[in-house]
């Protein structure tokens, strides 16, 4: 079977707005983690969150284009403009129907949402503002790229909380590898709005720490969750087709696997292997073994259930001690949420075509029992073949993607 190349990337995110500004940030191992300026935080438990501040639409579309888009269709398309010219696709040139559209996201607009239900609860079914439903859907962001670029081909949403952009991917593959589509743009975005944070305040699952300053000591590991957004889009193709066309090729998606798991509401799965099985799914689908995995990229997000079961389970896995296995918790710089899954494939992707290493910390960094300030292993040019994605979600569910160069 013809492996699956990604020839094109395009990222919003809080540490860089573009393809070329967040691989500095990731580089520098800059963290988008700073207080919130978008609404009043006063009365919640924490203030900070990896917020989006500099994305400004206008750079990538016309205003008459994005006006009625929400803040996540907004950074899904800017994202997929990014990608598409960045792959060297001339999609006028492409049979339209031939082109699909896969994304993730776990709550789509939820601003929106929450805005037509208050006008809904306010003024009654006739006076409930008309221009925001379009944008509730969680297919909004995929159906505004589909617009945009007059693509006619597949097109799905898939919405499984922190995996959504991973079991995309997953998707977007099977549409290559069973000839239903010759290109397919896949990526995840979501969006940082006052009632999302306010739910995940309400159940306890922030991290509680309150910066004065965005210049304070970022949080320790185990602390609680947070919260981030970003958009990001990959153009996959196959290899035979890229290369035919001269396409520069960041890396290929050879192996996945994803499985689901039962955990109590809000929770992650703590008893059981789940990482570690999909983890060995994909590798045995790879044909690979732990050894010869370059980089390991993490889920963890700071929160202590989360990250001391993928500690746990890593270390059994590669069998070495925790202190000298390197992992790359690259949510601990752009925050957690749902479409982050797309974001880190973006990151892991350029590192292997650059052929520098993402930052990283020693796995007991994850939590050791003893939170301590987080100690960034800089970037370093160096040989990197396979590269590890790791993916939890609470709630149940486990996902594992390998690339290689």
């Amino acid at each position: 079977m013809d492996p699956i190349s990604i020839t094109g990337i395009g990222v919003i995110s809080s540490i860089g707005i573009g393809r070329q500004a967040f691989w500095e940030g990731c580089c520098q191992a800059r963290s988008g983690i700073k207080t919130i300026d978008a609404f009043d935080t006063s009365s919640y438990s924490t203030n900070v969150a990896a917020s989006v501040v500099d994305f400004k639409p206008a750079e990538f579309m016309p205003p008459m284009v994005y006006r009625r888009m929400s803040r996540v269709s907004r950074m899904a398309v800017a994202a997929s403009i990014e990608a598409v010219a960045d792959s060297g696709l001339d999609l006028k040139k492409l049979a339209s129907e031939r082109v699909g559209i896969v994304m993730g996201t776990a709550y789509g607009s939820s601003s929106h949402v929450d805005q037509f239900y208050l006008s809904l609860l306010d003024n009654g079914p006739r006076g409930a503002q008309p221009l925001l439903f379009p944008e509730t859907v969680p297919n909004a962001p995929a159906s505004h790229i589909a617009m945009y670029h007059q693509i006619q081909g597949p097109n799905a949403t898939f919405c499984q909380n922190d995996i959504s952009a991973e079991v995309a991917m997953l998707y977007a593959k099977s549409l290559l590898e069973h000839d239903l589509a010759d290109v397919v743009l896949v990526g995840g975005a979501e969006e940082l709005s006052e009632i999302l944070f306010v739910c995940h305040d309400a159940v306890g699952g922030l991290n509680p720490i309150r910066l004065n300053d965005p210049e304070e000591v970022i949080p320790q590991p185990g602390g609680g969750m947070i919260l981030g957004e970003g958009a990001a889009v990959l153009v996959m193709e196959k290899r035979i087709s890229a290369k035919q066309r001269g396409a520069k090729i960041y890396g290929e998606l050879v192996a996945d696997a994803c499985r689901g798991d039962r955990s109590a509401m809000g929770h992650y799965v703590t008893t059981g292997d789940p990482v570690s099985q999909t983890c060995s799914q994909a590798m045995q689908q790879a044909g690979i073994k732990p050894v010869v995995i370059d980089h390991i990229n993490v889920s963890a997000n700071y929160a202590k259930e989360l990250d001391s079961m993928e500690c746990e389970q890593l270390k059994r896995l590669f069998q070495h001690p925790q202190e000298s296995l390197r992992i790359t918790p690259l949510k601990y710089l752009i925050g957690s949420f749902g479409a982050a899954g797309a974001t880190r494939a973006a990151a892991i992707l350029l590192s292997l075509h650059h052929q520098i290493s993402l930052p990283e910390v020693a796995l007991s960094s994850l939590y050791s029992g003893q939170p301590a300030p987080i100690q960034w292993e800089p970037s370093q040019s160096k040989p990197i073949g396979n590269a590890l994605m790791t993916s939890s979600t609470f709630g149940g569910g486990s996902a594992s993607l390998i690339f290689t160069r």
